[in-house]
Parts: C-alpha cells; sequence; structure tokens
C-alpha cells in the first residue's frame, strides 16, 4: 500500500472517505489485541483515530476507505510457506509501500524475527503512524526505510544493500497508481531487489477489461490490469533485466465496490505470486 506525497484535491478526496468503523474485521482485531494488547474496548476507536491522523497527511482510498485494515498476506495461499522462509537466519522481507507496516507485524506475530523484516515507503509520516497504531516504536526490531521506487540506484545504499538480497517482496496496492509505462519502470527496479528463487507477491485493483481509469492525482491516468496483461508486463521486465519471471494469479470480488468512484461492474482485486526463477 503505497503513499504519496503528491498535491491533495480534497473536493475529490472525500469521494473515497467512508464514516468511521463501527467494528473491525477480526484479522485486524486480533492482531491489535494480541500483538499491540490494545483492550478491545477500545479497538475501533484506535483504528478510527490513526485512519484519521493518516489520511489529513495521505489521502489515499487504502486510507480513507480502511483498506489498511484488511490483511493482504494472510490471505495468500503461500503464506504459510512464506513464514518458514522468513525464520531462516538469513532472511529477508522487503514490504515496499508499507504505510502503517500493518503486514510485518502479522509476521512478527506469527513468529517470523521481526529484524528480518524491512519496509519501505517514500512517506516517512505514514511509518511512524504504524508505531503508534502497533504500540510497537520501542520493542519491533524491524527497518522502516524512506525511499522513492523509481529513483532506485541513485538514492544510494538504502536502496543498494537491498539488491539481490530479498527472499519476499510484498508490494500491495502500488502498481495500480501508475500509467503503464511507469509501472514497468518501477518493475524493473524492483526486479532488481529480489534473489533468484525469491517471490513477489501483493494485491492490486484489477479489472476484467484492462485499461488507463483516472488516478488519484487529478488529470492522470492509472492502468488497470487483468491476469493476462500483468504477465505480460512482467515478460518485459525479465527481457529489459535479463531474468525471468513466473506469474500466478488470482482476480476476486473481495473488497469490491461497483458503485465507488474508483471501481466498476468489472472491477476486480489481483492477488499475485510472481517467482524469480533465472
Amino acid at each position: 500500500m503505497a503513499a504519496t506525497n503528491e498535491t491533495s484535491f480534497p473536493e475529490r478526496n472525500r469521494g473515497w472517505y467512508q464514516d468511521d468503523l463501527t467494528d473491525v474485521n477480526e484479522p485486524m482485531r486480533r492482531l491489535l489485541e494480541n500483538y499491540s494488547k490494545v483492550p478491545g474496548s477500545e479497538v475501533v476507536r484506535h483504528v478510527n483515530n490513526i485512519r484519521e491522523r493518516g489520511f489529513a497527511s495521505n489521502p489515499y482510498p487504502c486510507i480513507g476507505l480502511y483498506r489498511f485494515t484488511n490483511l493482504t498476506l494472510i490471505t495468500l495461499p503461500i503464506y504459510d510457506a512464506i513464514v518458514e522462509r522468513l525464520k531462516a537466519a538469513d532472511a529477508r522481507f522487503l514490504d515496499i509501500g508499507c504505510c502503517f507496516g500493518q503486514d510485518l507485524r502479522q509476521l512478527v506475530l506469527d513468529g517470523v524475527p521481526s529484524e528480518h523484516l524491512i519496509g519501505l515507503d517514500i512517506e516517512k509520516a505514514l511509518m511512524e503512524l504504524g508505531y503508534d497504531l502497533f504500540l510497537d516504536r520501542k520493542t519491533i526490531k524491524a527497518q522502516f526505510l524512506v525511499a522513492d521506487v523509481f529513483k532506485g540506484a541513485t538514492q544510494g545504499r538504502v536502496w543498494t544493500d537491498l539488491e539481490n538480497g530479498i527472499d519476499v517482496l510484498h508490494c500491495s496496492a502500488f502498481f495500480h497508481l501508475f500509467p503503464r509505462e511507469e509501472q514497468l519502470a518501477a518493475a524493473k527496479q524492483i526486479a532488481g531487489l529480489v534473489k533468484k528463487g525469491g517471490v513477489i507477491v501483493g494485491r492490486q485493483m484489477g479489472n476484467l477489461k484492462p485499461r488507463n481509469m483516472p488516478a488519484i492525482k487529478q488529470g492522470n491516468f492509472m492502468y488497470i490490469h487483468n491476469i493476462e496483461t500483468f504477465d505480460a508486463l512482467w515478460r518485459e521486465v525479465g527481457e529489459a533485466t535479463q531474468t525471468r519471471w513466473k506469474l500466478d494469479g488470482t482476480m476476486d470480488m473481495v473488497g469490491i465496490n461497483p458503485n465507488h468512484l474508483l471501481e466498476d461492474e468489472d472491477s476486480r482485486r489481483l492477488l499475485f505470486t510472481i517467482t524469480r526463477i533465472e
């Protein structure tokens, strides 16, 4: 889930801001109660407070619509294998566009050493709010890095220290923010971080009819994929980077509202696992 530091448009942003929650889904509630030790009676108020603060700095649909409360990693069929892989002594996990770092905390709850985990976002404010959401500023040993995917190695060691060193890379609600040519540029940068045999996993907006759609930033467009077009993008990445990737994906209706400003009757949630073969 990616942050932005682009100019906000308040008159449009309210289209992806829902009323305060009256309850929190069970996986997120369990994480907050068992990991963060938030009392059950305080969970809803706590989440609403963080959402309000996060949306004030980064008015994205994933925050305004509470999609950050829908933990992605645990829904993937390979989640248990990811957890076991990340328990290995030299394993590294990177969450690009980590937002509040919610999926990292779930991994810690499930037994992954927090020092194996790295969160990366362009916006430091959201990662700072993650400490407040999960009440673990003094205990978690994960790294949280501020970096821009599109700038890659020009940023120095914050990026180059990650190159060819990541076993599992999580990238949700990121690619769909951009037009296809920018998705390709970002994917080429990301490809250089993953070890041979490593995987990229995540979710994003999908559509049965792939096409450009109006983006969050007024006047821009974002390209929304189906599985076939997203696979084609990663074939291009492989050709450009002398690597090879295998994409497995599914599309479903989880979290989709056809009446929403950014969605329609063909909208779907796209879940993906992309394995580096060579």
